[in-house]
This record gives C-alpha cells, structure tokens and sequence, in this order.
C-alpha cells in the first residue's frame, strides 16, 4: 500500500494536480480524475487502484486531444482516428473516445457530411462525382454518402456546372471553338461533375459555335 502524503495543484495548469506517494513524486492527474475517485491526503491505495486511476488519466487525456482536435476543425470519425494513432494512442483509449464523443454528440459521420457536402457546393463548386470521392476517402459509409448526395438534383447540378463553364468560357476568348470545347470539357470534368452534366452544358454554351460537330 502507497499513502497519499501530498496533493498540489500544477504551477502551469490549475485544472491538474500532482500525488505524491510516500513523500515522493507519484504522477500528475486531471482535477475532474482526482475527484472521480475521491482522492485525499492521508489515503491509502494498492497496485490496483493507483493502475485504475492511471488508466483513467490516459483516457481523459485521450479525450482531451480529441477534444483540442475537433475544436480546431470537424473531422470524420476516421480523420480523427488517424489522427489519434499517429499521435501513439492504443486502439483501447481510441475506441473510448469515439464512443465518448458520439454520445455527446461531439463527431457524427451523418452531420459531418451534410455539412461538407454545403461546403464543397458553395464554395469549391465540387460537382457529385469529386464530392463523393472525397466523402469516400475520409471515411464515411457509402450508405451515408448515397443518402446525402441524392438530395443533389440533376438540376442544381446542371445549373452550378453552368455557371462554372460560362465564366470559365470568357477566359478561353481567343481559342477556336474545338479547343474550348476540350477545355470546357477537362475543366468541369475535374470538378467533379458527371460527363452527360458536362456534355449538356458544353452543347448549350457552344451550339452556335459547334453546331453540328459530331460528338
């Protein structure tokens, strides 16, 4: 058995505390663990209960860097185990935090992804193609990303494509229409829009131009 012989909060963070056992240095805990387990000067802990208490503190501090991380940016539940793992942490105290962190509602795979699907519409004017890439490379179940991006019309498709292609279309002033034609087509292709998308705007942007050309 190992007494408690001295509690001190940290000098660099007050919400930390440090145990010292028999007059000497024992570990540093969160204040929130100390009180978990009732933890005061004079008291008396075995192996046990000081490696339940330490295992404890590593999940908190596994929480806390997830915490610090999602706080900065959303991630998906994958982003953010990645995360976690190239930072050292063992399966067992990630596992825990993500299962900590869907039941405070802190990362949800369904939310994070209506939320960048808004973005990459609004902003990078993604078409569905690269933004089901992207959903697909950060993680998220396909069942997800099909639910989501079915909300996506046809016609809205058509309409962002459009407006792309047509601004796109005044930059290529001084080429002959075969040639903007390509770049139309390469330029709205890598933003993700699906090629009869890209072919109807094409035709309506160019008719008078390519009337006739055989596609």
């Amino acid at each position: 058995m190992k007494k408690i012989t001295k509690i001190e909060y940290q000098k660099n963070n007050k919400d930390r505390v440090n145990i010292y056992l028999n007059d000497e240095f024992g570990f540093g805990l969160d204040l929130n663990i100390m009180i978990k387990y009732s933890l005061s000067k004079n008291m008396e802990l075995d192996d046990e209960f000081i490696s339940e208490i330490l295992i404890a503190e590593d999940k908190n501090k596994a929480y806390n860097y997830a915490i610090s991380i999602l706080s900065r940016r959303a991630k998906s539940e994958k982003e953010l185990r990645l995360k976690m793992s190239q930072k050292g942490y063992e399966n067992e105290y990630i596992d825990f935090t993500i299962d900590k962190l869907k039941q405070n509602k802190y990362i949800d795979d369904s939310d994070y992804s209506e939320r960048f699907i808004l973005d990459k519409l609004n902003f990078s004017k993604y078409g569905k193609l690269k933004i089901r890439e992207a959903l697909y490379n950060k993680g998220i179940d396909k069942q997800i990303i099909d639910e989501k991006l079915i909300l996506i019309s046809s016609e809205d498709e058509f309409k962002r494509s459009y407006e792309l292609a047509e601004k796109k279309l005044k930059s290529l002033s001084k080429l002959d229409s075969q040639k903007k034609r390509i770049k139309l087509y390469n330029f709205l292709i890598n933003k993700g829009f699906e090629y009869d998308t890209v072919k109807k705007v094409v035709s309506e942007l160019l008719k008078e131009e390519y009337n006739g050309f055989d596609d």
